[in-house]
């Protein structure tokens, strides 16, 4: 049996693998390695010596396309290599715990000039002045991608063949040139580096999920695939977001009526470009970060002696992928809240200390919770380390967190009382600048420091303080006005997601939204959020009813959603056969309805289309367990040969056995595990 298991794995290992049997639907076994593994790019075309010098030759491109270039060298694209000292730190903490050989895993998306003339692997170090090494992700990069998968890791084709340079004014040699780099310029191109995880090829226990931008932005309202609200939000894409039109030069010979892409990416990343000194950068960056988000806050008015607990509500109005993005276990965005009287008096406070304090523990802070093996919180990004995600506090596009604080108002407090809460963003912890400024200070680093001023011209200071940036800012005095239908819409939509037995709260805010709401469409985003509470609540008929109201203003598939969620609850499997299907119709770019829609037909006994509904969804996210886990149960239930390759795949691909353990501990070690793994927590706030 385990010969058996062993050759199902390799096998599964294969890029692109679909099996097809007799009549059935294809099984999709999830790509797992490759020549560059376990990173999954390949390579086509000429590769010869001096491919990677090649690939990092930026300058050749900016005789043509000078401001693409210009804009290109601010961004992190072209930070992305072994320059960046916070990247520097991290793929050297795999390659000495791991071997050269995992690093490759980093080296698909982050190092292809150095991938492709096998340096990674070299039993010589990187070398410190080599432009590869500080070249990142470059045109010919991007402008060479054949194809891409939804799978993550370096999931994309690169055709290594040169393209022709073109002859100004001859239109042939002009044309052939565009049409050698062109490529899907739209979101298909960014999946293959924006969603990531770490396989156990890495030598790690289990498989953990990661960085998934591109997944999160498939499933939600910016493309109309969203199945928890009802949104209405113009169609956004990656390109929209961080390749704005901007005006161009009259040299860039890639305008279009007098604009160009922006070739800076601008996002979140704050910290690479001042620790560069790039003023401009930097400020196109906060631009972006403020009013990404919202802040408010609801609760009573105060008594004096008496014990206060009020919300502090924040929602992800723009970004189109979780807030905050990138690598979600050290982010470092968080809530300060102050409390004063009427006479301006301080009274308490949490968060403040975040700032300077890196082990401040009372401020709540939007990331993911990451242990080792003993259970123990990381926050330097070891992945090396990486056992198991607790719990995750960032938000998913246009979704809505409530925290609740609390404390005894003093007994000669001046009422009323107002709170003032911020969100503020920073890079990183301050943890994981900590280890990078140290790395940046050993010979190695030192001398990477100086091959970028080489290299790239540019001075690197990894030690100086981060930027901060103050997203959103609200002063509200507790219990003066009446919140509006949309305050209590997203204070509402947060706090659906707590626990059941706080769920009545969340139906009080959510019916009084509802009573207030101004219009029918906006009755029926509330019905959509009072739909899910009643089903969590078990309460059917409100479920139907709430959901034939949503249905006079909208068809959105959340409507379709709640009610499947209810019925499956109920164990009304072949009730939630209808609604799941419709969402799957209705968002089918959603790989959660496909793999709630397969769980429903496995339950039901329809196995055949259990498999179809699958692997419809494993087209979408290749390693979800859930459609793993379907699509291997239909094929035994089919005695199908190919049920022992995808019952293998699950095992893989499925959370790790020890996580349920694993939170028990972290729990039991860290108040700030024990308090973050609820979906509202509540944090005590510091009395002055």
């Amino acid at each position: 049996m385990k010969r058996s298991i062993v050759v199902v794995l390799a096998f599964a290992c294969r890029r692109d693998v679909v099996i097809t049997h007799g009549d059935l639907p294809a099984a999709r076994i999830p790509s797992a390695s490759g020549a560059f593994a376990p990173s999954l790019v390949a390579i086509t075309g000429t590769r010869d010596a001096d491919t990677g010098t090649t690939l990092a030759d930026v300058d050749s491109c900016a005789s043509c396309h000078p401001d693409a270039a210009a804009q290109w060298s601010s961004s992190a694209h072209s930070f992305a290599s072994f320059g960046n000292p916070i990247y520097r730190y991290d793929v050297e903490l795999v390659r000495g715990s791991l071997g050269k050989a995992a690093s490759q895993h980093c080296g698909g998306c982050h190092d292809l000039p150095l991938l492709v003339d096998n340096m990674m692997t070299s039993a010589e170090p990187i070398p410190a002045g080599d432009l590869r090494a500080h070249s990142g992700v470059t045109c010919r990069l991007c402008h060479g991608v054949a194809r891409t998968t939804f799978d993550g890791n370096a999931s994309y084709v690169w055709n290594a063949t040169p393209p022709d340079a073109p002859v100004l004014g001859d239109a042939a040699s002009i044309a052939r040139h565009k049409q050698q780099v062109t490529t899907t310029i739209d979101s298909s191109l960014c999946i293959g580096c924006h969603r990531g995880f770490l396989p156990r090829e890495l030598g790690l226990p289990s498989h953990l999920g990661g960085v998934d931008e591109t997944g999160a932005w498939q499933s939600s309202a910016w493309t109309g695939n969203d199945i928890a609200l009802l949104d209405r939000v113009e169609p956004k894409t990656c390109i929209d977001c961080h390749m704005e039109r901007v005006p161009a030069s009259p040299g860039e010979l890639g305008a279009k009526h007098g604009t160009i892409a922006s070739h800076r990416f601008v996002g979140g990343h704050t910290w690479m470009a001042s620790m560069r000194g790039d003023a401009e950068q930097l400020a196109l960056t906060q631009a972006k970060l403020e009013g990404a988000a919202s802040i408010d806050v609801a609760g009573p008015s105060a008594r004096a002696g008496a014990r206060l607990e009020f919300d502090v509500v924040i929602r992800n109005l723009l970004v189109g992928h979780r807030f905050p993005g990138g690598l979600l276990d050290v982010q470092d965005t968080w809530v300060e809240v102050a409390v004063a009287d009427r006479r301006g008096r301080r009274l308490a406070d949490s968060g403040f200390a975040h700032a300077t304090d890196a082990d401040d523990r009372d401020a709540h802070v939007l990331r993911t919770l990451i242990v080792d093996a003993d259970g123990e919180l990381l926050d330097e990004h070891q992945l090396t380390k990486f056992r198991a995600q607790i719990a995750t506090r960032t938000l998913a596009p246009r979704a809505a967190q409530a925290i609740r604080y609390g404390f005894v108002v003093p007994s000669d407090a001046a009422l009323p009382l107002s709170v003032t809460a911020r969100l503020r963003h920073r890079s990183r912890t301050l943890h994981m600048q900590a280890e990078a400024c140290r790395a940046a200070q050993t010979p190695e680093g030192r001398a990477f420091i100086a091959g970028a001023r080489g290299a790239r011209g540019v001075e690197l200071d990894p030690c100086k303080p981060q930027p901060i940036t103050l997203v959103a800012e609200a002063h509200v005095v507790l219990g003066e006005r009446a919140a509006d239908w949309q305050r209590l819409y997203d204070h509402g939509m947060a706090l659906a997601a707590t626990i059941v037995t706080r769920l009545p709260e969340a139906r009080a805010v959510l019916e009084l939204a509802h009573e207030r709401a101004p219009d029918p469409r906006a009755r029926a985003m509330v019905a959509v959020q009072l739909g899910w509470v009643a089903a969590r609540q078990g309460r059917i008929a409100d479920v139907l009813a709430y959901a034939r109201e949503a249905r006079e203003q909208s068809d959105a598939p959340a409507i379709d959603a709640f009610v499947a969620d209810a019925y499956v609850r109920a164990n009304r499997w072949a009730d939630a056969i209808a609604p799941a299907k419709s969402c799957t119709e209705r968002a089918p770019k959603n790989a959660a309805a496909w793999a709630l829609y397969a769980r429903v037909l496995v339950a039901i006994g329809d196995h055949r289309s259990a498999l179809a509904a699958a692997t419809r969804g494993l087209e979408l996210a290749p390693r979800d367990a859930d459609l793993l886990r379907s699509q291997a149960t239909a094929l035994a239930a089919l005695h199908d040969p190919r049920a022992e390759a995808a019952q293998a795949a699950y095992v893989t691909y499925r959370a790790p056995d020890d996580a349920a353990g694993l939170r028990i501990r972290c729990a039991q070690r860290s108040a700030t595990c024990a308090r973050d793994r609820n979906a509202v927590e509540t944090i005590e706030l510091r009395l002055e």
